[in-house]
Order: C-alpha cells, then sequence, then structure tokens
C-alpha cells in the first residue's frame, strides 16, 4: 500500500537527516567552544555535560518530527488527505526512528560519560515518548478533521442539489436558527437570483411580516397521536388565560421545548422543567398582567434555551430569571415549584 513511496521517503530523509547530523554537530561545536573560553580547556562540568546531551536529543527529536512529516506530505499529495488506516503505518513509522534514535543517543551518552549521564536518560525517555505520541494525536486530528469536512461537503452538496421548496399560503412554519413559529403570508411565483423562493412570514412572536428564503424554512411539524403523550406541550384551551392573547408565546415556548427534546439527557430536563413551570404559571391565581410579562420571559428564555450556549444573551438571561421569583411571590405553589425547577433551568443555561 506504500511501497510506491518508500523510495523517495527514504531518499527525502536521508538528505534531511544529513542536514540535521551536520547542524547538531556545529551546534555541540559552538557549545563546547563557549565553554573552553569561559572554563578553560581540560575543565569538566555536568551542566555543561547536560547541554550537549540535550543537543544530540534536540537532533534526535528533529529527526523523528522530520521523517513523520515527510510520510505526512507524501500520503497527502498521493491520497489528497491522510486516511484512519496511514495512523498505524505513519506512528510505526516514528516509533521506529524514535527507537533507534534512544538507543544511539544511550551508546553516545555512555561513550561521554559523566554523573549526569543516568539522567539524561530519562529525558530521552520522556522526550522520545512525546514524540511518538504528538505524531498519533496530529494524525488523529487530521483524520477527524477530514471526516467532518467531508461530510460538511456531502450535505452541502446534497443540498444545493435538492430543488427548493414552496409553502402554500397560511401554512404554519418554523424558520431561523431558533426554529420561530410563524404563518406563511405569500410565496414568491418564480425564485430569486439565488435560485430559492421567497416567502413572507408572518412571525408569531413579533407579529412582523419578514421575508425568508424557503431554505431558511421547515414546515411545523404533525402532532402525532404517540407524540402527544412524550413530547411536552404547553396547553391553554379552556383554561382562564384564553383571553389574555398568550398564543404566541406560548408558541414559541412549545416550538423550543420540543425542539430541545430531542437532544441529550440534560436538553430533555431542561425541556420538561420549562413545560411544567410554564404550564404552572398559566394556570394558576396570577394577576393577568403578571402572567402576561411572566409568560414573556419564560418565552424569552425558551428561545435562549435553542441557541449555542456562545450566542446566548447572557445578560438578559440573567436579569429574567432574577426577577421570575420577584414575580411569582404571592403564589405559594409557583414558588416551590420555581424551587424545584429553577435550578434546573439555571443549570442548562449557565447562569
Amino acid at each position: 500500500m506504500y511501497e510506491d513511496l518508500n523510495d523517495v521517503a527514504r531518499l527525502k530523509f536521508v538528505k534531511e537527516m544529513e542536514s540535521i547530523a551536520a547542524q547538531t554537530r556545529q551546534n555541540l561545536q559552538d557549545a563546547a567552544n563557549r565553554f573552553a573560553a569561559t572554563a578553560g580547556a581540560g575543565i569538566r562540568s555536568g551542566q555543561h555535560d547536560a547541554l550537549l546531551c540535550r543537543l544530540r536529543i534536540d537532533g534526535a527529536e528533529q529527526m523523528a518530527r522530520t521523517l513523520f512529516q515527510i510520510w505526512v506530505d507524501l500520503i497527502k499529495k498521493r491520497n489528497g488527505h491522510i486516511a484512519r488506516g496511514d495512523i498505524a503505518f505513519i506512528g510505526n513509522k516514528v516509533e521506529e526512528s524514535v527507537g533507534a534514535q534512544k538507543a544511539n543517543l544511550k551508546k553516545v551518552f555512555a561513550q561521554q560519560g559523566g554523573a549526569v549521564v543516568p539522567t539524561m536518560l530519562q529525558e530521552v525517555g520522556m522526550r522520545m515518548h512525546a514524540v511518538s505520541a504528538s505524531a498519533r494525536r496530529d494524525l488523529e486530528i487530521m483524520v477527524r478533521e477530514h471526516e467532518v469536512l467531508s461530510k460538511k461537503a456531502i450535505a452541502e452538496k446534497q443540498s444545493m442539489n435538492k430543488a427548493p421548496s414552496r409553502y402554500s399560503v397560511g401554512r404554519r412554519v418554523l424558520f431561523g436558527m431558533a426554529n420561530q413559529p410563524a404563518t406563511v403570508k405569500s410565496v414568491a411565483d418564480v425564485p430569486d437570483q439565488s435560485g430559492d423562493f421567497v416567502h413572507e412570514l408572518l412571525a408569531d412572536k413579533t407579529q412582523q411580516v419578514v421575508r425568508v428564503l424557503s431554505c431558511d424554512i421547515r414546515p411545523f411539524p404533525d402532532l402525532d397521536e404517540d407524540l402527544r403523550g412524550n413530547l411536552p406541550m404547553i396547553h391553554i384551551e379552556n383554561s382562564n388565560v384564553a383571553n389574555l392573547n398568550l398564543g404566541s408565546q406560548i408558541g414559541t415556548i412549545n416550538a423550543a421545548i420540543q425542539n430541545i427534546s430531542k437532544g441529550d439527557e440534560s436538553q430533555r430536563e431542561f425541556a420538561r422543567a420549562l413545560e411544567e413551570f410554564t404550564q404552572a404559571v398559566v394556570s394558576e391565581a396570577l394577576s393577568d398582567a403578571d402572567k402576561r410579562e411572566v409568560v414573556e420571559a419564560l418565552s424569552t428564555i425558551a428561545e435562549q434555551g435553542t441557541k449555542k450556549p456562545e450566542e446566548r444573551s447572557t445578560g438578559t438571561l440573567k436579569a429574567l430569571v432574577a426577577w421570575i421569583p420577584t414575580a411569582i411571590a404571592t403564589v405559594h405553589h409557583l414558588t416551590a415549584l420555581w424551587d424545584k425547577f429553577g435550578p434546573i433551568i439555571k443549570g442548562y443555561l449557565g447562569i
């Protein structure tokens, strides 16, 4: 599999090895000359002996790293990338080089002599092991990077090849990264310059009309019978808040918790806590004004919860979470629920 590259790799390595060896010899000579000039001829120093050892270790490290880079460059030129199967081959090549360098340094140190030799041999072992470990780590990074970028390229290609969608007027949809609920008000008859269709959507949250391409729109999911019992959902039908016009806020919260519920355990726990607390708020005997404000705050928390941690407005979240206990202080049941669910919500949001 690598036979065609062996001769080229060997010639490149021999050339580089000669250059590294020559530079190492020059470094050793320069160090010896400096020491002789300051300490005098025939004088021996443990510190100087250690310096000479480390200069030789530097050269050995450079040779192993050079061999690693030669093989990486050759395989990339032939195949375009480093594959998972290449890790073992290149890693073994580096380890073979490291083993040879360790054996050679042991002989050289024994000839040099001095009290520092045992310590320097330990340093050789640690530094050579670090070279091998670093090589395998770098190879793993190259492979994973290629795998991720390849998947992304395939997804982008598939997306480009997919025909753009057109959503009917009146259709309930979600748009944007936060999956904001909206209703389609109009759709273009022909695609724009990008080849996509422009839709005018009436956003539930802001009640404003926004222009959105179909590539950034998703159909509002239908509620199957099995999902009704499994996914969290806030209901306000036949409740004492039916006349408070909280539909858009509740819609935002429902869309957010259903989206978050598809994630890991911590996301599902956050979604369930948000759903149960919101359901209690809309059902309890808060004043209409307080109820509307608390639901609006929970709507913002839900929307922020769908974003990546670095994209969230931490200041806004901290202010809302700190304000909620005050807003519900007159209702003992809500206070008890916040004591239960508040830490879950704050922990998920990282505040």
